[in-house]
């Protein structure tokens, strides 16, 4: 492709002299130098000018074949992708649509050694995401949320239930739309609103509350921010906005719990009620220090949550405490004592399983002695299905309550050194033979489910994520209790290697809900081969431009556990170890 100034450039092109994306892409190209305008403002790599043509390029032989590389089918679909998106944002939605569309910045697979010069330094830097030369070749995390709302709703209902506590009433409503269309839709992606009794619902349990109120905008404003910040890895969107917002919660926060501790002669529905309230603020504290750092103080919240469940389950009133048959937890009793269609009910039990999401996936990672004890048991009400996480994060309960065990049976593996070493071998042994065969039936009932429905939709992408989530307790439990026993270097790659295949299988728009399995799995990979396959699943969704979720820290996990291994060879590594070498404790949510 030497001669591509020559005779070849008859192909259409606007430009015989402009830069190669822009021939490529065949627009008009303005040849500012040293990268032109067109590919700095839609953030793709001007070759042809300051950087050399590329390999994939100059090694071709004609144009056709050059515009059918892989390379330049993905300029062409990065930036048609981000011109479909501002369209529809700024078509027939009004001036908050166009405001939002002229801050978004879409996710694109740019290689940092093709950046332009004229891009600042900080920007190309801030895409490393430490983990030098082990980072695959085709990623690049712009956010780690993407906005894409399928529609955009108003109603004036919005402006009546947003607080009017200020004279920024109209930016509140529209943050208080951005948390409805943008997200909800991420967080809860099997919880659709998509009724207007189901909008109507959130909107009620948002405003019920200033904290909660205030703790929900401060996401949306995070997010809106970081719609037009440039690549990091901390600090996402966050802005003296955001801030503000935050603290008005808190300070809200702090009365509320005041009112929870003060709680005299009152009803155990209200009592519980009240600490309901309570958890629900401190989801959407966890939720903005998740997506907007690295680590964040998530963890912080965290405590404070269980500490919550653990003072509704100690001090309930006396007359009603353990009044749930079978010893339900006081919690438990009270949502199954209220009527199914009842709005409290929904809001209780869509807050207990946001908190029952969050405390399964940090004791896994982290194991159950980071964490102060806690009353609530929430084990039976994942096994009954009086809370159901499939309907709003696409794992089944059953396996949340398996992982739940594993994690107790590993702290008492730890802990009790009262028993007989040979007692607790056999207990080991007995209790993880019967939840890995508790896994392996569900694993063939869902597979069998498959055959037998041959359904589509959610149905569908709940068991496949399902499935997925189960080979990760698999690992689990095969590196937290029965390696404990052996003290085994040599990692069995059989689980491993079953949930990496599943994981390759599912639709990229789903790999966003399995970040907790893909890291766990990931960590304990051994393989040169397969670390190329764990990272080719980030890179593919990217390319897809589909939201990544948490799965890019869950990849840079990876990257410390098995540089760790290459160079502590004969120690045991996992995603522990990993995340300390980070410095840093990630929620895989």
């Amino acid at each position: 492709m030497a001669e591509y100034h020559g005779q070849r450039l008859s192909d259409g092109t606007r430009s015989r002299s402009g830069c190669i994306t822009c021939r490529i892409r065949k627009k008009k190209c303005d040849e500012l130098r040293p990268g032109c305008f067109a590919c700095w403002s839609r953030e793709l790599p001007c070759y042809g000018f300051n950087v050399p043509a590329p390999t994939w390029f100059t090694s071709t032989t004609s144009w056709k074949e050059a515009r059918g590389a892989t390379e330049a089918v993905r300029l062409r679909t990065s930036a048609e992708a981000r011109y479909r998106l501002v369209r529809r944002l700024g078509s027939g939605v009004g001036s908050v649509a166009t405001t939002m569309a002229s801050e978004v910045n879409t996710e694109l697979n740019i290689r940092e050694s093709h950046k332009p010069s004229t891009i600042p330094r900080t920007r190309v830097e801030s895409t490393r995401f430490g983990m030098g030369n082990h980072a695959p070749d085709s990623f690049s995390l712009a956010n780690i949320w993407q906005l894409r709302p399928e529609t955009v709703w108003w109603d004036s209902k919005l402006r009546d239930l947003a607080l009017h506590h200020s004279s920024s009433s109209n930016t509140e409503a529209r943050l208080l739309m951005i948390f409805m269309e943008v997200i909800h839709p991420i967080t809860h992606t099997f919880d659709p609103l998509a009724s207007e009794k189901d909008k109507s619902w959130m909107l009620e349990r948002l405003s019920s509350k200033r904290s909660l109120y205030c703790s929900a905008l401060s996401i949306s404003a995070c997010f809106e921010n970081s719609l037009s910040q440039p690549p990091s890895t901390d600090n996402i969107g966050i802005s003296s906005t955001v801030r503000n917002l935050q603290c008005r919660a808190v300070n809200e926060l702090q009365t509320q719990i005041d009112q929870l501790v003060l709680a005299r002669n009152v009803a155990v529905e209200e009592f519980v009620w009240v600490g309901i309230q309570i958890l629900d603020v401190i989801a959407h504290l966890e939720t903005l220090e998740i997506f907007s750092m690295f680590q964040g103080h998530w963890e912080m919240h965290h405590h404070a949550a269980r500490k919550v469940m653990d003072h509704i389950e100690m001090n309930a009133p006396t007359e009603h405490r353990n009044r749930g048959s079978g010893g339900m937890s006081v919690v438990g009793a009270a949502i199954s004592s209220s009527l199914i269609d009842d709005t409290r009910r929904r809001c209780m039990t869509f807050s207990i399983c946001n908190y029952i999401w969050v405390d399964v996936l940090a004791t896994s990672t982290f194991g159950a002695a980071s964490y102060d004890s806690c009353a609530f048991d929430y084990i039976p009400l994942l096994e009954s299905r009086i809370i159901e996480p499939e309907k709003m994060m696409g794992c089944q309960g059953w396996i949340l309550a398996i992982i739940a065990e594993i994690v107790k049976l590993e702290q008492w593996g730890l802990q009790d050194e009262h028993v007989n070493a040979r007692e607790k071998n056999v207990r080991l042994i007995d209790e993880s033979d019967r939840l890995r065969e508790r896994l392996r039936k569900g694993i063939r009932e869902l597979e069998e489910d498959h055959h037998l429905d041959g359904t589509s939709g959610a149905h569908e992408d709940i068991r496949l994520v399902s499935v997925v989530w189960a080979y990760g307790a698999l690992v689990l439990l095969q590196i937290t209790v029965d390696d404990m026993r052996f003290n085994q270097l040599n990692i069995n790659q059989k689980f491993v290697d079953l949930c990496l295949l599943k994981l390759e299988e599912l639709p990229t728009r789903l790999i966003m809900r399995t970040s907790w399995p893909y890291t766990i799995a990931g960590s304990m990979a051994l393989s040169s081969g397969q670390h190329t396959r764990f990272r080719r699943i980030v890179g593919k969704v990217m390319e897809e431009a589909q939201p990544p979720g948490i799965s890019w820290k869950g990849l840079m996990v990876m990257e410390e556990c098995w540089r760790l291994r290459r160079h502590h060879i004969g120690k045991r590594m996992g995603w522990r170890e990993a995340m300390k070498g980070l410095n840093g404790r990630v929620l895989l949510t």
